[in-house]
C-alpha cells in the first residue's frame, strides 16, 4: 500500500509510534548504562571501601597491639602492666570481629576475587603464627623478665609482625586498586553511554524530521489542492475537473470537494430552470389573485347586506321575545286571579247556604209568630171589651208576621239563586283556570323559543360577521397575494442574476445565461410587516399567511 493512502491517524500514529520506539530504546539504553554506573559507585562504595576499611581497621588494631605488647615488654610495675595487658585483649577481640566481618564479605559477596580470598588465607595464617610468639612475650614482660621479653619482640615478634602487617597491606592496596578500576568502569560506561544517547538522539532527529516532512508533505499538498478548488468555487467557477488519485482522508476531501461542485452545477441548473418556472407562474398567481380580489369585493357587499337584514330580523325577534314575557306574566296574574275567584265564588256559594239557612230560620219565626198572633185575637175576642186593644196590637203583629215569612221566603228564593249561580260560576272558573294555566305555559314556550331564535339569530349574525371579516381579510389576502406574486416575479428574476454569477462547463468559459431583471410591476405593495418568505432549496419562495387570516376550524356550519 502507497504510503500516501494510508489515513492521516495511521501516519501521524507510525511517525510519533517510531518517534516514541527511539525515546524508549534512548531511555532503556539510558536505564542500562545508568545501571552499570550505579553498579560500579555501588561496588566502590558497599564493597571496596567497606573491605578497605575493614582491612585498614584490621591493621590499626595489629599496630595498636604491639604497641602495648611492647609496652608491657619495658615496663616493670604489674600496676602499669594492667592497662595495656587489657588494651591487647581489646583490641584483639576488636581484630577478631573486624576479621569475621571481612571474611563474611569474602564468603556472601559472588564478586569476591581469588587474590581477595589468597589474602585473607595468608593473613589468617600469618595471625596464627604471631599469636604464640606474641603470648610468649606478653608472658616474660608479665614475669618482670624485660629483656627476655624485649629480644622476642625484637627478633621473634617483629618479623612475623612485619609479614601480617605486608598481608594486611598488600589486602589494602588489592582493594584500592578495585576501587580504581571500578571506578574507571563507571566513567568508561559514562562516556559510552553518552556517545550512544548522542548518536541515538541523531539517528531520532533526523528519522523524526524526515517522517514529519514526509507526513506534512502528504497533508498538506492535497489540502492545498482542495483550498484552491474552494477558492475557485467561492469566485462561481465551477468548471473545474478534479482527479483523486488517493484514498485517505485528503483523498476523501477531495472526493468531498468533487461531489460538492457536481451538486452546485446541478442546482445551478435547476435553480435557473426553477427561476424561470416561478416567474411564469408568479404572473399567473397575480391575475388570479386579482379575479379573486374582485369576487371576494362583490361577496363581502352581499354578506353586509344580509347582516343587516340579519340585524333587522334580530330587532323583531327580540321585540317579540319582549311581548311573549310581558304576555307570560299577564297570564300567569290571570290564572293567579282566577284561581283567587273561583276560591272566592266557593266562600260565596258557603256563605248563600248559610244565609239560606237562617232564614229559614226567620220563616219558621215568622210562621211561629203569626201563630201566636193568631191565638192572641182569638183569644182578644173572647175578652171582649177588654181585649179590643190586645186584638188590635195581635193583627198588627200577624201582618208584620205575615209580610216577614213573605220577605223571608223571597230572599231564600234569591239565596237559592244566587247560590246556584255561584256554583256555575265556580265551576266555569275551574275550568278556566287549567285553560289560563295552559295558555301561560304556551306562553313561556313561545317565549322560550323566541329566546332560541333570538340566540341562533346572533350566532347567525355572528357568523356572517365572522363571514363579513373573513371575505374582507380574503380580499386583503388576493391584493397581498397579487403583491406577494409580483415580489415572487422580481425574486425569480433577482434569483436568475444571482445565478450568473456560476460558470458552469457548459458556458465554454461564460457565465450562466439569465434573462435580463425587469423592475418590477408597480402593483400593490405588500404590508411592511410581513414576515421574510421561506426560501426553499429548489428556488421557490412561498409568502406566508396573512396576520388576520380567518381560521376555517372557526366556523359554523348550517
Amino acid at each position: 500500500m502507497k504510503f500516501g493512502n494510508l489515513n492521516i491517524g495511521v501516519r501521524l500514529a507510525a511517525g510519533f509510534g517510531l518517534m516514541l520506539a527511539l525515546l524508549i530504546a534512548c531511555v532503556l539504553l539510558s536505564m542500562n548504562r545508568m545501571a552499570a554506573v550505579q553498579g560500579s559507585l555501588e561496588r566502590i562504595v558497599e564493597v571496596n571501601n567497606v573491605e578497605m576499611g575493614l582491612a585498614t581497621a584490621m591493621r590499626v588494631t595489629v599496630t595498636d597491639r604491639m604497641l602495648a605488647l611492647r609496652n608491657v615488654a619495658l615496663l616493670n610495675d604489674a600496676n602499669e602492666m594492667a592497662p595495656e595487658i587489657e588494651r591487647i585483649k581489646r583490641q584483639k577481640d576488636k581484630y577478631d570481629e573486624t576479621e569475621a566481618r571481612l571474611a563474611k564479605m569474602f564468603s556472601d559477596l559472588p564478586d569476591t576475587s581469588p587474590e581477595e580470598k589468597a589474602f585473607m588465607g595468608r593473613i589468617k595464617e600469618a595471625e596464627s603464627v604471631i599469636l604464640p610468639v606474641m603470648a610468649k612475650a606478653l608472658a616474660l614482660g608479665q614475669a618482670g623478665k624485660s629483656d627476655e621479653a624485649i629480644k622476642v619482640m625484637i627478633h621473634d615478634v617483629r618479623p612475623l609482625q612485619n609479614k601480617w602487617l605486608g598481608e594486611l597491606n598488600g589486602l589494602i592496596d588489592l582493594e584500592q586498586k578495585r576501587s580504581d578500576q571500578a571506578s574507571v568502569d563507571a566513567r568508561k560506561a559514562y562516556e559510552a553511554a553518552r556517545t550512544e544517547l548522542i548518536s541515538l538522539g541523531v539517528g531520532a532527529s533526523v528519522v523524526g524530521l524526515l517522517f514529519a516532512f514526509l507526513i506534512t508533505r502528504s497533508i498538506t499538498k492535497p489540502i492545498n489542492v482542495a483550498v484552491a478548488l474552494a477558492e475557485k468555487v467561492a469566485s462561481g467557477d465551477l468548471t473545474s475537473e478534479i482527479e483523486v488519485t488517493t484514498t485517505d482522508e485528503t483523498g476523501k476531501l477531495l472526493r468531498a470537494m468533487k461531489n460538492m461542485n457536481e451538486s452546485l452545477v446541478r442546482i445551478v441548473t435547476e435553480a435557473n430552470s426553477s427561476a424561470e418556472a416561478v416567474a411564469s407562474a408568479s404572473e399567473e398567481v397575480s391575475a388570479t389573485a386579482q379575479a379573486l380580489s374582485q369576487s371576494a369585493s362583490e361577496q363581502a357587499a352581499g354578506v353586509e347586506q344580509t347582516s343587516a337584514s340579519i340585524e333587522q330580523m334580530t330587532a323583531s325577534i327580540s321585540q317579540n321575545t319582549e311581548n311573549a314575557k310581558v304576555t307570560d306574566g299577564m297570564a300567569s296574574r290571570s290564572a293567579e286571579g282566577a284561581v283567587e275567584g273561583g276560591e272566592a265564588v266557593k266562600a260565596t256559594a258557603g256563605a248563600m247556604n248559610q244565609i239560606a239557612q237562617k232564614i229559614g230560620i226567620i220563616d219558621d219565626i215568622a210562621y211561629q209568630t203569626n201563630l201566636l198572633a193568631l191565638n192572641a185575637a182569638i183569644e182578644a175576642a173572647r175578652a171582649g171589651e177588654h181585649g179590643k186593644g190586645f186584638a188590635v196590637v195581635a193583627a198588627e203583629v200577624r201582618k208584620l208576621a205575615e209580610r216577614s215569612q213573605v220577605a223571608a221566603q223571597e230572599i231564600s228564593s234569591v239565596a237559592g239563586s244566587s247560590v246556584e249561580l255561584a256554583q256555575r260560576a265556580g265551576k266555569l272558573l275551574d275550568e278556566m283556570v287549567p285553560n289560563i294555566k295552559k295558555t301561560s305555559d304556551l306562553v313561556q314556550e313561545i317565549t322560550a323559543a323566541s329566546e332560541e331564535q333570538s340566540t341562533g339569530v346572533s350566532q347567525i349574525n355572528s357568523a356572517i360577521g365572522q363571514l363579513s371579516m373573513a371575505t374582507q381579510q380574503n380580499a386583503s389576502s388576493s391584493e397581498e397575494l397579487a403583491a406577494t406574486a409580483e415580489e415572487l416575479s422580481g425574486q425569480a428574476e433577482q434569483l436568475q442574476q444571482t445565478m450568473s454569477f456560476f460558470r458552469l462547463a457548459r458556458d465554454a468559459g461564460g457565465h450562466a445565461r439569465s434573462k435580463p431583471a425587469k423592475p418590477a410591476a408597480p402593483g400593490r405593495r405588500a404590508p411592511a410587516a410581513k414576515p421574510a418568505p421561506t426560501r426553499f432549496g429548489s428556488g421557490l419562495t412561498l409568502a406566508p399567511a396573512a396576520a388576520g387570516a380567518p381560521d376555517e376550524a372557526d366556523f359554523t356550519k348550517f
